[in-house]
């Protein structure tokens, strides 16, 4: 890429290669054509972020957006590709700029995605695409020593009709028509399900009896995350308790200490299932624990309303009632390009199914709207120090596209006669920060973005629009980020400064209760309950009625508000929250999904 252009570069992972099929396609005889790989044999279960640059790369190309098609292969870090991605890397880049008509630069990638394709069978249309572009650009010479070479054997029939096609027209010395992007086509990653509604189970089910009035809790009792466990305990516990229902008193909770890992979690549903005979499960908490429990949950068939943050794709009996990912970044991103027109934004997320899952939907929520991705860094959840995902954002971390920039650095030093590097003189030393995105979006918790806020500031990179999620609502985030955490905002479904009448009743009766101050996980837990007890008024005789009563339950008051199931999710209205002069304020109360 030429230095104007910043790199950024994905953290390289262990993923195996999407292929992108490159296919030829109707038009002028002389349209370069794409060839690809197939895709490996195993798909990768999470999502994959320079796949994901891939694919809309190549879908913006197919529709003519050929500065959004590059800005998402910019996102691509080209020292990190195998020489299939590679291939297909020049390729896409070959094809936007013939597109452009700046031939010289179609030639240079062509050649690269010649020199690094390592399937022999596939040169020719790379070879055929190369010699397109110097066809267009009335270089004959080179255009028939290219097709001369060709073997067109193995091609297609339509694509060996034109290979002759451009062999006639170049022995005759006419220039092909200008090519476009229109009408190609690309085989896309396997899509997650992300938002989509959960598959039914297949295989063998367990048939077991069910005691109505048993409810197990698969809640972590000890260890490090303790504390979750028990503040779910206590809120399941008070909605069951305060229920207006009354029949609510008669369940019997019993509670399980699942632990950290997923195997205790599996040990646990398998005795709250098959010892206890629980009707239905109010759990996870964490997690990583939801892929295991998805499969034995399709096996026992028993109805669970997990809490955990990440939501992914989820069973037939699997329902979540954390606050919806996909709600959140809807929320966030109409305010950013509706309210305040911003229009390109960089992303930062933790390298676990929640970051990935967070950054996914952000990303196309984005897109949908015709919005620009700038920049995108995953970073190790257990990280501390957070220059390096930073830098990468910023461009100050891989700046060998910036090299014109150094020389120019180095003029200047000579110029100004500076030899020493001091507090004066460092801007001369230094390449400053490129902040070419209106907002950085942040998907981590308060306490991990108040490290990562004034990072940026400490790189040089000022005056930066922050918008997050609703785990920012935490009082740590301004105590750790200050003034530079001025003006950004997130979601929040525990809207306690301007709170809805049941968000209201529910602060007062957890405080009363409990003699603390109820937060988002105290509220969804007991959402999670107001959900259930509904259900369970309408008496299912099995366990199977209570899933589809539930798959079908509709305004359920609970302590964020008015909350239904759709898509095996509680959705939610929420709030945006502000933050100035050091304090949180709301920007927007509740409004319509």
């Amino acid at each position: 890429m030429n230095s104007g252009r910043k790199l950024r570069f994905l953290i390289p992972l262990a993923l195996a290669f999407f292929g992108l099929l490159l296919i030829g396609v109707s038009g002028c005889s002389e349209m370069p054509v794409r060839r690809g790989y197939t895709p490996a044999q195993d798909p990768v279960a999470e999502w994959d972020p320079k796949a994901e640059a891939f694919k809309r790369a190549h879908s913006y190309y197919a529709t003519g957006e050929y500065g959004n098609s590059m800005t998402s292969l910019g996102l691509v870090s080209e020292d990190k590709l195998n020489d299939a991605e590679k291939t297909d890397y020049y390729n896409l880049k070959g094809l936007i700029r013939l597109a452009e008509k700046n031939y010289p630069a179609a030639v240079i990638n062509f050649k690269k995605a010649v020199a690094s394709n390592p399937v022999k069978e596939y040169s020719s249309f790379y070879e055929y695409n190369l010699a397109t572009a110097h066809a267009e650009a009335g270089n004959f010479d080179e255009a028939k020593l290219i097709l001369s070479k060709l073997d067109s054997t193995g091609m297609p029939e339509a694509e060996q009709k034109k290979v002759v096609s451009l062999k006639d027209k170049v022995a005759k010395r006419i220039k092909p028509e200008p090519t476009t992007g229109q009408g190609l086509h690309a085989v896309s990653p396997a899509p997650t399900t992300s938002g989509e509604p959960p598959a039914e189970a297949t295989g063998p089910v367990y048939s077991g009896e069910s005691n109505g009035k048993k409810i197990g809790l698969l809640l972590p009792l000890s260890g490090k995350y303790e504390n979750f466990g028990k503040k779910v305990q206590r809120s399941v516990e008070l909605a069951f308790q305060t229920s207006t229902d009354t029949q609510a008193k008669s369940y019997e909770l019993i509670a399980i200490d699942a632990g950290e890992s997923p195997e205790s979690h599996l040990e646990g549903m398998k005795k709250l299932v098959e010892e206890h005979q629980v009707i239905a499960i109010i759990g996870p908490v964490l997690s990583k624990t939801l892929e295991a429990i998805k499969t034995k949950a399709e096996y026992y068939q028993t109805p669970m309303i997990s809490v955990a943050q990440a939501q992914g794709a989820l069973s037939s009996s699997i329902f979540s009632c954390s606050v919806s990912v996909k709600d959140q970044v809807a929320k966030i991103v109409d305010h950013a390009m509706a309210v305040r027109q911003f229009k390109r934004f960089a992303i930062l997320a933790p390298s676990n199914k929640a970051g990935r899952e967070t950054a996914k939907l952000f990303w196309d929520e984005v897109a949908e709207k015709r919005g620009e991705i700038r920049g995108f860094e995953l970073y190790d959840p257990d990280l501390t120090d957070f220059r390096e995902p930073v830098d990468k954002i910023i461009g100050l971390h891989y700046t060998e596209p910036r090299n014109q920039e150094w020389v120019e650095l180095a003029e200047k030093r000579k110029e100004l006669n500076i030899t020493k590097k001091t507090m004066k003189t460092i801007q001369y030393f230094s390449l400053p920060p490129i902040q070419d995105f209106d907002a950085v979006f942040i998907a981590d918790e308060a306490k991990t973005v108040g490290q990562i806020i004034p990072t940026f500031a400490y790189r040089d990179a000022k005056s930066i629009n922050f918008m997050g999620i609703s785990s920012w609502n935490s009082t740590q985030l301004i105590q750790r980020a200050g003034d530079l955490v001025e003006g950004a905002f997130f979601p929040v479904a525990f809207n306690i400064r301007n709170p809805p009448e049941a968000t209201r009743r529910f602060y007062d009766l957890y405080s009363t209760t409990y003699n603390s101050h109820p937060g988002e996980l105290d509220a969804v837990a007991f959402d999670s309950a107001a959900m259930l007890i509904k259900g369970l008024s309408k008496s299912p005789a099995t366990r199977g009625e209570l899933n589809k009563i539930l798959e079908e339950l509709k305004g359920t008051e609970g302590a964020t508000g008015e909350i239904s199931m759709e898509g095996h999710r509680c959705a939610r209205n929420l709030t945006l929250y502000g933050i100035k002069k050091g304090a949180f304020e709301v920007l927007e109360s509740s409004t319509a999904r």
